[in-house]
């Protein structure tokens, strides 16, 4: 019975120790202030360890490290403010068939100053998710096979910047969200009949900016019950509706580009005071931009073209919107209202398949300056019809295929055609294979040649290639050939040549101490000339002087 109890005993310490001991040490790696770390659980507890201030997952987790768990990696870990996760582009990706409901790749609530970068996260119903945060930085991760990328709710001034999210139903989705920016975002892989690349959701003063939301999804931007926000600079072809702005005022909706959309690039459905300014929205099944039920818009300054199939722009049962100098070009109509009223001035609607200008009822719509040829019943203030004919001043008022000539659009006659002008290639396929299209032009690609004089000239041209001469011994490379090498008779001929070249007066080597050697010795032999005429006579004179005295000296002597 002791036996037993001690055995008891012993097995509970033991127990009760290795919980302690795996309490107290961690699995992950400490140097100075990175922490590195290998599996969800570490990277959770690092980011809690006030010793760690960046967190780096070092290895890839996958079912084979991660199991068949359907929990989430990241799960809001305490005292980690001001703290980067770092994935280092590593995986955190959860097996295909654990269910992705209700999981997070990284879950964060009630945080401050972090940022998760590099991180590919596959198989979570929500890659990140930001909760009553503020000040969150993600930048630069890939999202995919989910429901959605990248949630924040009840969050502010946040960046969400660089990311890649594709096969997913949502890209980016804001809710209940102020003063943060969604930047330089790849969401072409949103893709679905009820996708949608970027959603805000009673969310206000954020900048929507650069993104590229291209592809078959069913919004590319979709604003809902959101004000005052600044979506610009987006890319948002090929989607059902490019932007829809619904029950939302006051954005600003600016130099975005849409085009091939099945719908609408921009529609407005019971929004009010939003800009419409500076977008392109050309080449769209239906509507280039389209208002319904919507008063009070500015829609300025855009380029609708080329939406065959329906309008430029359509105002649908849609009053007191200033629609003023457009470019409204090539539609199947140009201007189209229904029971509205609004301020039409100075836009250019011109060369529309139908109708330039086309209503059954303008009601009380008024407006100045515009210019058209197919007016239907519209009538500028003052003026019968249109005041103005259709002109174009600069080629960005045709279509691609034509120039401004004369004031008017000339169909341009080739085969490649680039901003109203012919060019050589659009693209490399367009050119020889050992060229590739630079500036529209056909260039040689490096060490690719049409000839030797492409080449150096140690270098021939053969296949299109710049190949190096291989001479034998006795020949030299020379001017893409090879030449034979002089012999040493060649040699001693050609430096008797440059002998004789000099003798001749061709070539004068310049030896300047035996040029100067006769004019030496002659200075020298004057030198000596001019010492025996002049120094020999002043000597003599002075010797005559010094002798008289002792002469005269001696006299008187003699005479004593």
């Amino acid at each position: 019975m002791n036996q037993i109890f001690f055995k008891s005993r012993l097995i509970a310490f033991l127990m009760f120790f290795v919980m302690f001991v795996s309490a107290n040490v961690s699995a992950y790696e400490i140097e100075s202030n990175l922490c590195k770390c290998t599996s969800c659980e570490d990277c959770t507890d690092a980011l809690h360890n006030k010793a760690c201030s960046v967190v780096q997952l070092i290895i890839d987790l996958t079912e084979s490290t991660m199991g068949k768990s359907s929990a989430s990696c990241i799960v809001n870990p305490p005292f980690s403010d001001g703290k980067t996760f770092d994935c280092n582009n590593h995986k955190i990706e959860r097996c295909p068939t654990c269910g992705q409901k209700d999981t997070y790749g990284v879950y964060l609530r009630d945080k401050k100053n972090m940022l998760i970068k590099n991180c590919n996260i596959i198989n979570f119903d929500i890659g990140i998710g930001i909760y009553s945060s503020s000040d969150i930085k993600v930048t630069n991760n890939k999202f995919s096979n989910g429901h959605t990328g990248v949630y924040l709710n009840g969050t502010t001034k946040c960046d969400i910047e660089g990311n890649v999210i594709g096969n997913m139903e949502n890209g980016i989705h804001l809710s209940e969200s102020d003063y943060n920016t969604v930047a330089n975002n790849d969401l072409t892989g949103i893709k679905g009949n009820t996708a949608m690349a970027i959603f805000l959701e009673e969310s206000s003063e954020n900048l929507i900016k650069n993104n590229n939301a291209n592809g078959k999804k069913e919004k590319g931007i979709f604003l809902k019950e959101s004000d005052d926000n600044t979506i610009n600079g987006n890319s948002v072809n090929e989607c059902t509706v490019g932007i829809q702005i619904e029950h939302s005022s006051s954005n600003n909706i600016s130099e975005n580009k849409g085009s091939n959309c099945q719908e609408s690039a921009i529609l407005l459905t019971y929004s009010s005071k939003n800009k419409i300014s500076k977008n392109n929205v050309n080449s769209n099944k239906k509507y280039g931009i389209q208002l319904l039920r919507s008063d009070k818009n500015l829609i300025t300054l855009n380029e609708m073209k080329n939406n065959i199939f329906s309008y430029g722009l359509s105002v649908e049962y849609s009053s007191d919107n200033n629609i003023s100098e457009n470019l409204i070009l090539s539609n199947r109509a140009g201007i189209h209202s229904t029971q509205s009223k609004n301020f039409i001035s100075g836009n250019k609607v011109c060369r529309n398949k139908e109708y330039d200008f086309d209503s059954s009822d303008w009601m009380k719509s008024e407006g100045y300056n515009n210019y058209c040829d197919i007016s239907g019943v519209w009538n500028d203030i003052n003026a019968s019809r249109c005041s103005k004919k259709c002109k174009c001043e600069s080629n960005d008022e045709c279509n691609d295929d034509e120039s401004c000539k004369n004031a008017g659009c000339e169909k341009l006659k080739c085969g490649k055609i680039y901003e109203h002008k012919c060019v050589e290639c659009l693209n490399d396929s367009d050119c020889p294979k050992s060229e590739k299209c630079a500036n529209n032009k056909c260039k040689l690609k490096d060490g690719f040649c049409n000839s030797n004089k492409d080449c150096k000239s140690d270098e021939k041209c053969e296949n299109n290639k710049c190949m190096q001469l291989e001479c034998p011994s006795n020949e030299k490379p020379e001017e893409h050939k090879c030449v034979p090498k002089e012999t040493k008779e060649e040699k001693t001929t050609n430096e008797t040549n440059i002998i004789n070249n000099v003798s001749d007066g061709k070539e004068k080597p310049k030896d300047e101490s035996q040029n100067l050697l006769p004019l030496i010795l002659l200075v020298i032999i004057v030198i000596i000339v001019l010492y025996f005429l002049f120094g020999r006579k002043k000597n003599t004179k002075s010797t005559n002087v010094k002798e008289k005295p002792k002469e005269v000296k001696g006299g008187e002597n003699l005479k004593k």
